[in-house]
Formats: C-alpha cells, structure tokens, sequence
C-alpha cells in the first residue's frame, strides 16, 4: 500500500506538470456530462414520463454512468493504458520481478486526478437526484453496490481484453469497445427491444451494468440481479487472475 501511495503522488505530480492538458481532458469531459444531462431534459419536454421511466430516474441513470465511468478512470484507465502498450514493447521486465503483486500494482500504480474533479461533480448531481427517491439505508447500500460491481465489470473486462495482447497483437484495441458499449447502452431498459434486453442482461451485461443502480429505486427482483452480476463478476475475476498468470509466463521481454 505504501509503495501505491508514492506512486499516487507521483500522478498528483504529472498532473502539476501537465496542467493544460489535465484542464482540457476536465473541461471535455464535463462538457459530455453537461450534454447527457441537457437530453435528459430535451426527452422529456413532451412530458413527465417515458416508458415508466420519469425525467429524474433519467438524470439519475446518465449521473450514475458517469459517477461508475469516472471511478473507474481514477484507479484503472491509466494502469490499463499503460499495460497495453509494455505487454506489445516487451517493457514488462522491471514490473514482473518487483516484489508486489504485479496484477494490481500494475493497473493502480497511477491514479487519473481530472476524473477526481468530474466525479465530484457528477457525484454531486446524483446526490440532489437521489433525494427525490424513497430512501432509506437499505436502498442507498444496494445503490453503492451496484455502482461498485459497474466498475467491477468494466475493470475486468478491460483487464481480459488487455491480457489477450500476451498472445495475439491488436487486441488492445478491444479497450475501447467496453467504453463504447457503456456509452451505448447508457439509456433506460425498456426502450431496448426485448431480445437486445436479454443478451446485454444475463449474456453480456452492460445494459445490467448501467440500469441496475437506478433499478433499486424501481425494481423489487433487484437482489436477483445484483447476485448474478456479482457472481458473475467473480468469474470473470477468476478468469482474469489465470489470463494473468499464463499471460506472463507467454511474455516476450524486448531485452
């Protein structure tokens, strides 16, 4: 953990460095969250409800992604980024004989400071949103669950698609379709078609992913969901550690 900690206030310190480019990836960044929440108020000028969905459960979805997007940013995007391009350059050599376990010191050893700042604002948003739900400890506890298994997933599918590049090239690319695909899928559920529905729910589920926390405030078979999402989750974990450990003993070091 201490050696995490320095390697976190080595970003600070990039992020100093850096500050022009750390202020425009803000400032986009929050001009894409400023847009998603003016649509949220452009669907429903018509009227206060769409397909059971109400303008504030709308808002709380495309706050939430962020809120899920953002906190995976801020301890994996840069690890992940990293990974990828010194498992294709062979530069792996220094990180795998460190006396640390190089599966999580690898994605964490750098944190994304702007993605702090975003999800202090998004986060923000959601909590005014939150308040016009029924509320009690209980659904506010599933809420923080179903945003932890959000990032869960995004991380682990990131990590197997990243991991992939131990034995085949090109496979980085495959990064970005999970962040397409929750960028994609950030709308209500029922305005998918059902057999789109059942495939990105229970085969690939992002649209589990992305519904799910607001579907605690809306859904009593809730729980169901979020046991399959977790137990899932803990497969595709044990999935990822085992890519991890064969994947490394396949690396070719460029020394």
């Amino acid at each position: 953990m201490k050696l995490l900690r320095l390697a976190w206030q080595l970003s600070l310190q990039e992020f100093l460095a850096y500050k022009t480019t750390s202020i425009l990836t803000f400032i986009l960044a929050t001009a894409f969250f400023s847009v998603e929440v003016i649509t949220g108020f452009v669907y429903f000028t018509m009227g206060n409800q769409l397909n059971g969905w109400h303008q504030t459960d709308y808002l709380l979805l495309v706050t939430t992604i962020s809120n899920i997007v953002y906190l995976y940013n801020i301890f994996f995007i840069i690890g992940h980024e990293n990974l990828s391009n010194k498992i294709l350059t062979g530069a792996l050599d220094y990180d795998l004989i460190r006396p640390v376990n190089s599966y999580w010191y690898l994605v964490m050893n750098r944190i994304d400071i702007p993605s702090i700042i975003n999800l202090a604002i998004s986060g923000g948003f959601s909590v005014i949103l939150i308040r016009h739900e029924t509320l009690n400890i209980y659904s506010i506890g599933l809420y923080l669950i179903a945003i932890g298994l959000g990032v869960g997933f995004i991380f682990l599918m990131n990590q197997i698609a990243i991991s992939l590049n131990f034995w085949i090239d090109g496979f980085s690319a495959l990064g970005g379709i999970i962040e397409n695909a929750t960028n994609l899928f950030s709308r209500p559920m029922p305005i998918f078609p059902q057999v789109i529905q059942i495939i990105f729910t229970f085969v690939f589920p992002i649209l589990l992913v992305t519904n799910l926390p607001v579907m605690v405030f809306k859904n009593s078979n809730v729980i169901f969901y979020l046991g399959y999402l977790a137990i899932l989750e803990i497969l595709l974990f044990v999935v990822s550690k085992l890519m991890w450990k064969y994947g490394s003993q396949h690396y070719l070091s460029a020394n």
